[in-house]
């Protein structure tokens, strides 16, 4: 999300801070690598200095330590992305995502291509989204190495509960494949939404907590191993991965996660996945490319709008696309039922667009929100 054009001065004048904020940021991490640069990160000398660095900031040990490993990891392997942070074009909190990120290449030729588009990306949209990009280009730049990625980190896979003082806690599951998240998401969204009693002034969110609970004070000791994905978990999948040409992984419909190829093989050659091409219906036609009778689309329409917008398209809003509704970008009965004229909005920015407080333009790329105009 970024403001392209605006003739209101709080707003220039806030854009103003955002930067000079950012360099602040730079001059900060610039200043701490320069305290403990040149040091071995497993020395006493290093150890004393980070501890003193954080007496200074404020920040926890733990913090300083992976601030220094992110902004190291910028400066050294993306030289762009760090000129960029020292302009002020992007802030500490991206690099910081950035760092974290890019971390996990092994190839100088992999940090080249990254660096060359990172800093574009990064001072147009929000840290969600750009996590969310570099998820997707880290798995996409080295293939070969996301299954290796992939056992080492489910490899430390653990389960934390930490108490409150109010009598209530929270429930940390690390590192568990996404698939099977995304597949316990799926079931407890779907047996919420399908308690209907009168009397049940439980919250969406309230009936998800409450069936997870249930679920898991019902464990069964002898079993071993979670189950296969039986709700539909949308990825989008290239042809040549599930060819074996490539090893190109699977992303999610939300584009918020990844699966490694050989994982995607493992699924297709399972009993449980059902493999279609989302975008053709059964007579060969692309359902995106249809106008339709009447003001709702039909179900296939739906999901192969959801599909291909993967969140909702309001500037910086992340709502994965199975959670918005689908509205017209031009209103029925002047603009038609078809994909071109439909989108994902989240409740929220589909009444916001509505209720005329922010009009998008009709190709969806730039909206006016009184006198300023963003973009995606």
């Amino acid at each position: 999300m970024s403001v392209v054009a605006t003739s209101d001065v709080g707003l220039v004048e806030l854009l103003g801070v955002r930067r000079q904020s950012a360099i602040a940021d730079f001059r900060r991490i610039d200043r701490i690598l320069e305290y403990v640069g040149g040091l071995e990160a497993s020395g006493y000398e290093f150890a004393a200095r980070i501890s003193t660095v954080a007496q200074a900031l404020n920040w926890s040990e733990h913090q300083v330590q992976n601030r220094v490993c992110e902004a190291q990891t910028v400066r050294e392997n993306l030289p762009a992305t760090w000129t960029a942070f020292s302009e002020g074009r992007v802030d500490g909190q991206q690099v910081a995502e950035i760092g974290r990120q890019a971390g996990k290449l092994d190839h100088a030729e992999s940090f080249e291509r990254l660096d060359e588009r990172i800093a574009a990306y990064a001072e147009l949209h929000t840290v969600g989204e750009l996590r969310s990009w570099l998820k997707r280009r880290v798995a996409m730049a080295e293939p070969e190495h996301a299954a290796e990625r992939y056992e080492g980190i489910y490899g430390e896979r653990f389960i934390r509960v930490t108490h409150h003082e109010d009598g209530t806690g929270d429930l940390y599951a690390n590192h568990l494949p996404s698939i099977i998240l995304a597949d316990i998401e799926a079931r407890l969204d779907r047996a919420a939404k399908a308690i209907t009693e009168p009397d049940d002034d439980r919250t969406l969110d309230q009936r998800r907590a409450d069936l997870f609970v249930g679920a898991l004070t019902e464990i069964d000791p002898a079993h071993d191993g979670a189950k296969a994905p039986a709700v539909a978990i949308g990825v989008l999948v290239p042809a040549s991965t599930l060819a074996g040409v490539d090893d190109q992984p699977g992303v999610s419909a939300d584009r918020e996660w990844t699966i490694p190829a050989n994982l995607v093989r493992e699924l297709a050659i399972s009993a449980s996945p059902f493999w279609y091409r989302l975008l053709v219906d059964e007579t060969g036609e692309n359902i995106l490319q249809i106008v339709y009778t009447g003001r709702y689309p039909p179900d296939h329409l739906k999901m192969a709008i959801r599909f291909r917008d993967g969140t909702c398209r309001y500037p910086g809003c992340q709502v994965r696309g199975s959670r918005c509704e689908i509205d017209h970008r031009i209103p029925v009965p002047d603009g038609p039922t078809a994909g071109d004229n439909t989108w994902c909005l989240c409740k929220k920015h589909h009444q916001r667009k509505t209720f005329r407080h922010a009009l998008p333009t009709h190709d969806g790329q730039y909206w006016l929100i009184a006198d300023t105009v963003l973009t995606e």
